[in-house]
């Protein structure tokens, strides 16, 4: 099959004085950190002896979907100088009223909105929720929950209930994370199937230096979770702590964990302290704070789609130096017609006006290759990929960085 053309946009004069004279702003990156934590320890279900705030400054995370989140007297003042002693002076905080052992959600990013939802199964604690304003144009609404230990059934039943106040309450387009302690005793268990209508529960899991995804204090148990929307998903980066880096995210067991310098303050035996109730978890989403969210692409894996008739969606990769081809790769998924049109753009978002290259052709399938000979040129840093709904549908987008290795 002969190489498709590619066509380079005419730019007038007029706006190339204009684009000259604009300064652009630089792409501002940053990796938002998510934790699910129950790692309450002491006879009183609580953060106060100290062993589960070491953990939380040392994983330094950007937002903590926490439970049995009780400290001191549970007093504001008690609780608001913990996280502030703990996490940092920015952050805050949402815990939930009148509960035994609550959940909550601590935020570096500030809090729009919160509360609580009942919870069907159990009198001591409830479903916390919190909308967060994360730079950009999305929102994230993050969800610590509690399920009991009781039977799966149990769980099916929280899951389910809670899937009803998602759907009630969740705007489509705001991003969502579900976490926390789930008690599920298997990853086959019904209730993450059913919280899969919501999040994505499937497979790679987080894991641990050794390769062990368990998080129960005897490590036998997968119960503690970081659930990701398929929008979220899509920002999913490596967790990476000094030279280590966890593909699929990183269950923390400072017993396991090597060199802990890298997660000062830790102490080798914090996560085996007295009643220490389960392992942490976190998982990282790259953030582009001067555009907002974009998902960030990575070579020979491919994502999917959908844009509406007269919608963008955004996409980037980095092009590392040395890199001889670049190719974007869309394929229509619906039976039914659809046109979804592809742009690329380097160092700045693509736009129906102003993109370096877009193949003109009719229906989602459609290619893009960018090399030393096309114009302009392949150079390293960040490219910009634009799908267009010309008249909407779903699509499979792959990069590819010079070749997939077999």
């Amino acid at each position: 099959m002969p190489p498709i053309t590619q066509r380079v946009s005419p730019v007038s004069l007029l706006a190339l004085v204009l684009a000259m004279l604009m300064a652009k702003p630089a792409v501002s990156q940053t990796t938002l950190r998510i934790m699910a934590a129950n790692t309450s320890s002491g006879n009183r279900q609580s953060y106060d002896p100290g062993e589960g705030t070491r953990i939380f400054q040392g994983l330094t995370p950007d937002i903590v979907l926490i439970q049995e989140f009780n400290i001191g007297n549970n007093s504001d003042s008690d609780i608001t100088a913990w996280v502030k002693s703990t996490f940092g002076d920015e952050f805050s905080y949402y815990r939930e009223d009148d509960a035994q052992i609550p959940n909550g959600v601590i935020s570096r990013y500030p809090i729009l909105d919160s509360g609580e939802w009942d919870d069907p199964a159990v009198s001591n604690r409830d479903f916390a929720w919190a909308k967060i304003d994360l730079p950009g144009d999305q929102d994230l609404w993050a969800i610590s929950v509690h399920f009991l230990t009781r039977s799966a059934n149990t769980r099916n039943i929280q899951a389910n209930a809670l899937i009803k106040f998602v759907e009630d309450n969740v705007p489509n387009e705001d991003l969502l994370v579900i976490g926390g302690d789930l008690n599920t005793r298997n990853i086959t268990e019904t209730a993450l199937r059913t919280l899969g209508t919501v999040v994505n529960t499937r497979p790679p899991y987080p894991v641990d230096q050794n390769g062990d995804g368990d998080t129960n204090s005897s490590r036998r148990r997968p119960y503690d979770w970081v659930f990701a929307d398929v929008d979220l998903q899509e920002y999913e980066v490596p967790v990476t702590i000094g030279e280590n880096t966890f593909s699929n995210g990183l269950v923390f067991d400072s017993r396991v964990y090597s060199p802990l310098s890298d997660v000062a303050p830790v102490r080798r035996n914090d996560s085996g302290a007295r009643n220490m109730q389960h392992m942490a978890v976190i998982r990282d989403f790259l953030i582009a704070e001067e555009t907002g969210i974009a998902p960030p692409l990575m070579s020979c894996q491919p994502i999917t789609g959908r844009v509406s008739n007269d919608e963008w969606q955004h996409y980037y990769i980095d092009v590392p130096d040395g890199t001889a081809q670049l190719e974007l790769q869309m394929l229509g998924t619906e039976a039914a017609a659809g046109d979804v049109d592809l742009y690329v753009r380097k160092d700045d978002k693509p736009t129906l006006g102003r993109y370096d290259f877009r193949p003109w052709l009719n229906g989602s399938d459609e290619t893009i290759t960018v090399n030393s000979q096309t114009r302009p040129a392949l150079s390293s840093g960040l490219w910009y990929i634009g799908t267009y709904g010309y008249w909407g549908g779903e699509y499979s987008l792959t990069a590819v960085v010079d070749s997939c290795e077999e």
